[in-house]
């Protein structure tokens, strides 16, 4: 505060018409600032555009540093999609008069798809059935098995495996804190549990034996989902973002689902095939709506397609049935779906 009132009484003494030429000098490039940052702000940006700023016409400034994602990059950088991706990005400007800052901004700007996502189309090829006592919260098939994660408290969230097709288990564990279990997968021969708001991650081996109970990394808002990207961990967390992490929850990157023209939020359960993310959408306008998944390029976040499954729900009989939220895939690539207490399972077969 004192160093602008000294600013203020030196111009002042200096007499009115320079007190205008220093308020105008001022506003002057408060003015073209506001340029610069509203015409980025208000594009929309794809992976090799590239952002410029200009200091030519700003007066006494001789150098602008530029933080992104509070890293710094060049005052002219490229959208590579790896420094810079897909997604909502935060600017910090500085401006510099040699070596004293003049003037800082901070503001975001959001980069696209290329390309629009593709309407995927599907046949239910068959139908299972699943325990509608089961509150489904991660899901996946191996060698012929389910293995399924349930919430709720009060005892509710579980560890579970049974043989596609039956409704008993063949192998369950209950989690004796009180907590509301999410996704799971596995990695390297052990299987890892997410859980919502406890801040907790639970790693087992294959016997349902906990070895390992984690903190939620901080990256994480919410657990929500978690599959297995070849060594790496992805974990959604109610948000358009899915953050990696290696075998020991150390965080390595973070990816944001858009097309080419919104984001993707409220990214639930997932799963990794064949080269993308298939993730179920947990809220749309507003609405508890589970009819939507989305398959991800794990690599850029780039939505590549969109599924919709409304009419699964109606096919299923528990009137207590609540949302779609289990996605796993079949040796023959066949996709398995069912949902928080359904009582069936349907085999899908994807039309390319």
């Amino acid at each position: 505060m004192k160093k602008y009132v000294i600013i203020a009484s030196v111009c002042a003494t200096l007499g009115s018409s320079l007190i205008f030429s220093c308020k105008d000098n001022k506003a002057k490039n408060n003015t073209a600032i506001t340029e610069i940052v509203s015409k980025i702000e208000q594009n929309k940006y794809k992976i090799g555009d590239k952002i410029t700023i200009p200091i030519n016409d700003l007066e006494g400034v001789t150098k602008v540093v530029v933080s992104v994602d509070e890293r710094e990059v060049p005052a002219d950088f490229t959208i590579d999609g790896k420094t810079v991706g897909l997604g909502n990005h935060t600017v910090n400007l500085k401006f510099y008069k040699g070596e004293e800052e003049t003037n800082s901004r901070d503001f975001t700007f959001v980069v696209y798809a290329s390309e629009p996502a593709k309407q995927m189309t599907y046949e239910v090829v068959n139908t299972y059935p699943h325990n509608p006592d089961y509150f489904t919260q991660g899901f996946y098939f191996k060698n012929g098995n389910i293995f399924e994660g349930t919430g709720l408290r009060e005892g509710k969230t579980r560890l579970i495996e049974y043989k596609l097709g039956a409704t008993e288990p063949t192998k369950l564990y209950q989690i004796k804190d009180d907590v509301f279990g999410e996704g799971i997968t596995e990695l390297n021969g052990f299987i890892y549990q997410l859980t919502w708001q406890d801040r907790a991650i639970y790693k087992y081996d294959l016997n349902f034996n906990q070895i390992e109970k984690y903190d939620m990394p901080g990256q994480i808002i919410e657990g929500w989902g978690i599959t297995t990207v070849g060594n790496e961990l992805a974990i959604t967390e109610g948000t358009q973002r899915i953050h990696f992490f290696d075998a020991n929850l150390k965080y390595l990157r973070t990816i944001q689902a858009f097309d080419n023209e919104q984001p993707y939020s409220y990214l639930n359960e997932i799963e990794f095939h064949d080269g993308l993310i298939y993730a179920n959408v947990y809220l749309k306008s507003g609405h508890s709506n589970n009819d939507n998944i989305v398959a991800i390029d794990p690599t850029t976040g780039a939505v590549k397609g969109v599924f919709n499954f409304a009419e699964l729900k109606g096919k299923q009989g528990n009137p207590q049935a609540n949302e779609l939220n289990g996605i796993a895939f079949k040796d023959n690539g066949n996709m398995l779906l069912t949902g928080k207490n359904w009582d069936k399972i349907f085999e899908i077969k994807i039309n390319k």
